[in-house]
């Protein structure tokens, strides 16, 4: 097997001076000025030049392995021929170091005991093993995928996560490593996700596979794995979908029960935003090519699972009438921060085939469970101390539309409160400069535009356009407080000193107001109009009820397994083993359970 030059025992290793220099990562701070701005270009450039450069088609173009015959014997030989295969997958991760390293840490582990109280009330036990395969089903990092970021918050964390260095010396027994990309793994045109999971080295115990960002294997009893790479736009290009056709007439059979792994939960999204296509291009997909609809493939395939993260927690969904049928997961746990599930729908009727209401699909279990995630909630009204970078944004931009306004002492502005000016006139008096009025209507637009509008519910522009006046009634209300303070102090012949500390302290207080009113606004829209589901949770950046999926495929079908971890512990003692060029990380014990019991999914009930 290729490794790089720095390979050594248990870990994938980094260069001495890097790993001496390791910091353990904090969770990104998405309301930092400086990641909304690069996010923002970063979406728009990799949006608009995306279709461009689409490595899809270059992978499809040098991989020849789906002729190889000697490929697929050895996937049959290492998976297939099997009586049963663990399969560990998550999502979502590359982001703070506890919360990935606890994660990583529990799926190292060689076997997990958990206990759980079954239907009937009895106290049960169950050992799962680790996975031969461990598959991570897109956002291997966060915010964006250079090098130094793989490096930093996904490659050391789980190279560090095993520390049984006799098993990783016996080659034949290191599991496999698969992943499909994420939207964030996709910003630099997936060029470094290619060179991380596409050439196949070892990232601690785990060897990677793929020569694609994309797949297909076969395991035990007749089930494959499919994971597909739908870009940053839901699209499965045409190479893709050759390379499952011809997998399909090729390499299975008539009835083969096949697990979906995908990016997005389109299920839901279907249900929560009001224009989205996602589900329509996720239903072709399995229409076509596993169900065979318009004789695509030759054969029909039986569905088992649908598995994917995007949002940061776990929800399970299927057909109360096969509770042991076909089963949607959304397992988001794998490190980045979380997201809050009341927002959820308890029913998916958007996607429901023809007028059957006994075709619903609905909610059976959430993590964190939903009394939580409301608790979770008000956390965003300490958004100013939550998101301190954000707030002091708006104290620079208050001070220095504060500025603007002194600049024009002793004219009209300041002059005027010796009048003992209204606070109505003041903002007349404001608002006729044409220089304020730009920068403060811009303000309020630009608070408005920040609105949730592609939400199902009618009343989110109104709630958004109710933020961004009061956004702007903050504003100036700070500015005729502080221009009404300036008055004061140089009518009293205070030092200029007195006046710049005076202009400084009321804008801080005004920023700190605009900043409670942003967390009110996210926490009341949320809740009242499932609004801002993304922003209401990543201003929390929780690192907290992390999760991944556990599964066991036998002569039966399928046992899922979904693991949580309530509490990421806070901190990690490092260890530089110099000989070896590697750090180990010691700490709490990460505790771990499940967080309902075993899902059985069952080959008749497919």
């Amino acid at each position: 097997m290729e490794m790089e030059a720095c390979v050594t025992g248990l870990y994938f290793s980094i260069s001495m001076d890097m790993e001496r220099q390791y910091k353990q990562s904090k969770m990104v701070n998405w309301y930092q000025p400086r990641m909304l701005l690069s996010i923002g270009l970063k979406a728009v450039i990799s949006g608009t030049f995306g279709n461009y450069a689409d490595r899809r088609e270059l992978e499809a173009a040098l991989d020849n392995n789906l002729d190889n015959e000697k490929e697929w014997e050895q996937l049959e030989t290492e998976y297939g021929k099997n009586e049963e295969i663990w399969i560990d997958v998550i999502n979502d991760t590359g982001d703070g170091f506890n919360s990935t390293f606890a994660v990583a840490k529990t799926v190292a582990q060689k076997t997990l005991t958990f206990s759980y109280t079954n239907e009937e009330g009895n106290l049960q036990s169950v050992t799962t093993q680790r996975g031969k395969i461990l598959i991570f089903g897109g956002d291997e990092v966060y915010p964006f995928p250079t090098l130094e970021e793989y490096t930093n918050r996904f490659k050391i964390p789980f190279a560090s996560a095993c520390d049984d260095v006799a098993e990783l010396t016996k080659e034949n027994d290191r599991p496999h490593l698969y992943a499909i990309p994420g939207n964030h793994d996709w910003y630099d045109g997936l060029g470094n996700f290619i060179k991380l999971f596409c050439q196949q080295r070892w990232i601690g115990i785990w060897s990677t596979k793929q020569h694609r960002s994309y797949f297909a294997l076969p395991l035990p009893c007749n089930y494959w794995i499919w994971a597909t790479d739908i870009q940053l736009n839901s699209d499965i290009d045409k190479p893709q979908l050759n390379y499952f056709e011809a997998i399909a007439k090729t390499e299975m059979k008539d009835n083969d029960r096949i697990i979906l792994i995908t990016a997005e939960p389109a299920w839901v999204y279907k249900q929560i935003h009001k224009e989205d296509r996602s589900y329509d291009k996720l239903k072709f997909f399995v229409d076509n090519y596993i169900h065979n609809k318009n004789g695509c493939t030759g054969r029909t395939f039986k569905l088992a699972a649908t598995l994917t993260g995007d949002l940061h927690q776990y929800a399970r969904f299927c057909n109360k009438e096969k509770p042991q049928g076909h089963q949607y997961f959304t397992a988001g746990g794998g490190g980045a921060f979380l997201h809050l599930t009341h927002n959820l729908p308890s029913c998916l009727k958007s996607i429901r085939e023809g007028d059957d209401a006994a075709n619903d699909i609905y909610q059976q279990k959430v993590f964190p469970e939903k009394k939580d995630s409301h608790r979770l909630l008000l956390g965003n009204l300490l958004f100013p101390f939550k998101n301190v970078t954000f707030t002091f944004l708006l104290f620079c931009i208050y001070l220095f539309i504060f500025w603007i306004v002194q600049d024009h002492y002793p004219g009209a502005f300041i002059n005027a409160m010796k009048y003992h000016y209204p606070f109505v006139h003041f903002v007349f008096t404001v608002l006729s400069h044409p220089f304020l009025c730009i920068l403060t209507l811009g303000l309020s637009a630009g608070f408005y535009a920040f609105s949730d509008t592609n939400v199902t519910s009618k009343a989110a522009p109104v709630a958004g356009f109710i933020h961004a006046v009061a956004q702007a009634v903050v504003l100036l209300l700070t500015l005729y407080y502080n221009s009404s303070l300036w008055y004061v102090l140089n009518a009293e012949n205070y030092s200029l000193v007195a006046k710049i500390v005076t202009a400084l302290f009321a804008s801080f207080v005004g920023s700190i107001i605009a900043a409670f009113v942003m967390g009110v606004y996210l926490y009341v829209s949320n809740l009242l109009f499932n609004m801002h589901i993304n922003e209401a949770s990543s201003s929390l950046a929780s690192p907290d009820y992390k999760n991944f999926l556990r599964l066991h495929v036998h002569k039966d079908g399928v046992t899922v397994y979904p693991v949580g971890i309530k509490k990421v512990p806070r901190k990690w003692q490092q260890h530089y083993n110099k000989d070896k060029d590697t750090y180990s990380f010691t700490g709490a014990v990460v505790e771990s359970a499940l967080i309902e019991e075993p899902i059985h999914i069952l080959n008749n009930q497919l």
